[in-house]
């Protein structure tokens, strides 16, 4: 049994995002503009991960993905200054490391 990381390829993750259907707020931006998705790796609990996959199972239409993001964006609400801009240097250190954010 390996207790490395699972890792998925391109096609698993462009099968999973050809099925998810645009959430309200996709629909309701001004024409041009496209909600951009950035991937990226957390964990939770064990508890919370059966909690996810039975709500998978059982509730029609039941997307992770747009759980999650509302959970992150209501809870960054707490952090004020998540809002605050990054200083120039950590902007652009950061946009040069992500290849998330190209």
């Amino acid at each position: 049994m390996s207790t490395g990381k699972p890792s998925f390829g391109k096609k698993v993750l462009a099968a999973v995002n050809e099925r998810i259907e645009p959430t309200a707020a996709e629909q309701s931006e001004p024409a041009g503009e496209e909600t951009v998705w950035v991937s990226f790796t957390t964990a939770v609990t064990r508890d919370t991960y059966m909690k996810l996959k039975q709500a998978e199972h059982w509730v029609p239409g039941f997307l992770m993905k747009e759980l999650t993001e509302t959970a992150l964006v209501n809870e960054l609400k707490n952090y004020p200054d998540a809002e605050k801009p990054l200083p120039a240097a950590a902007l652009e250190k950061l946009l040069k490391s992500s290849k998330k954010l190209r």
